[in-house]
């Protein structure tokens, strides 16, 4: 891992605690400054450590903890970059797509209209407009390998929402292949380890009309297992027709995390329909959040450091990552 990667990680994990801790103690941050926030922070450690960590956990723990938090923050601190925080939204959201030679071209437009007038929908757009900080999203296309064919971006307001559509409508399709669904899950992976936002959410988002061709089903699962142990939501929508059962093979070896989820669609003519009912749980608030304690110890020390970390800073894309 290169210096700049170890760096990226540090600020994101920085970022993600301070985001938890604005969630766990009610603190609004849309309009808050640094004095602000470390006034606020100061306040609700006041009034929430003594009960929390009486009810929950030690002492030991909680020395431990803020120590492990202040060590990592200060790494991040003496960083070149380290003046520059991630951009904190609800949920970061990959878009995976087949577009495998068993999708015609045909039906690749449904699937992509499909995804354009959700994005169009004004219910979807409410909802993410009412979510803090709204959504993270991209667009991967993949068949035997994968690529990224809309750039991450920031969506909080129906006229973000619009542009993100018309950004997926102008993608053309980039090549035909076989099924490579583990690629497919590495790729989108990479993505959400390499962007520059922090999500209480990490969801990669699979749709395909088959099962995978290119490696073992035992690989997919791996793909799938190690995706999942980094925190990370698989939910999958397969299209139905082409193949037998395919909605209990994506259940088998494709999605997984907690809260994960399937929507079938009965074919092509009716992806549209799965694709806006998907997306619309996928950026519905999570109903039952549980900050951790180290994460939370974690934001406490970031307030800290708050005077050298920027709430949000411009989306940089890094093309040799992705």
């Amino acid at each position: 891992m290169t210096r700049f990667q170890v760096r990226r990680k540090l600020r994101k994990a920085c970022s993600k605690a301070k985001y938890v801790a604005l969630g766990t103690f009610g603190i609004e941050q849309t309009h808050i400054g640094q004095s602000g926030f470390r006034q606020s922070i100061g306040k609700a450690t006041v009034n929430f450590l003594p009960t929390y960590f009486q009810n929950k956990y030690t002492r030991g723990v909680a020395v431990i903890g803020l120590g492990t938090a202040s060590a990592v923050l200060s790494l991040g601190v003496l960083s070149p970059s380290a003046s520059y925080a991630a951009t904190i939204v609800s949920t970061e959201l990959v878009l995976s797509v087949d577009v495998s030679g068993s999708v015609d071209t045909n039906e690749f437009n449904l699937q992509r209209q499909g995804y354009v007038n959700a994005f169009r929908n004004p219910t979807i757009q409410n909802q993410i407009a009412a979510l803090p900080g709204g959504i993270a999203a991209t667009l991967s296309y993949w068949s035997d390998t994968a690529r990224l064919s809309v750039p991450w971006t920031l969506i909080t307001d129906a006229t973000s929402a619009n542009a993100f559509a018309d950004a997926i409508a102008a993608a053309p399709r980039p090549f035909f292949g076989g099924t490579g669904i583990t690629n497919a899950i590495n790729y989108a992976r990479n993505l959400l380890d390499t962007n520059d936002f922090v999500g209480s959410r990490r969801v990669i988002d699979v749709s395909g009309d088959g099962s995978e061709t290119n490696t073992t089903d035992a690989n997919l699962r791996a793909a799938r297992d190690n995706a999942v142990n980094a925190g990370i939501i698989i939910n999958g929508l397969p299209i139905l027709g082409s193949e037998a059962n395919l909605d209990t093979y994506y259940k088998n070896n494709v999605i997984g995390g907690s809260g994960s989820f399937l929507i079938a669609a009965n074919n092509f003519s009716n992806f549209g329909d799965a694709v806006a009912q998907k997306i619309g749980r996928e950026v519905s608030p999570d109903p039952n959040p549980v900050p951790e304690p180290l994460t939370i110890l974690g934001s406490l020390a970031a307030g800290g450091v708050g005077a050298v970390l920027r709430r949000k800073y411009k989306q940089q894309k890094d093309t040799a990552k992705v």
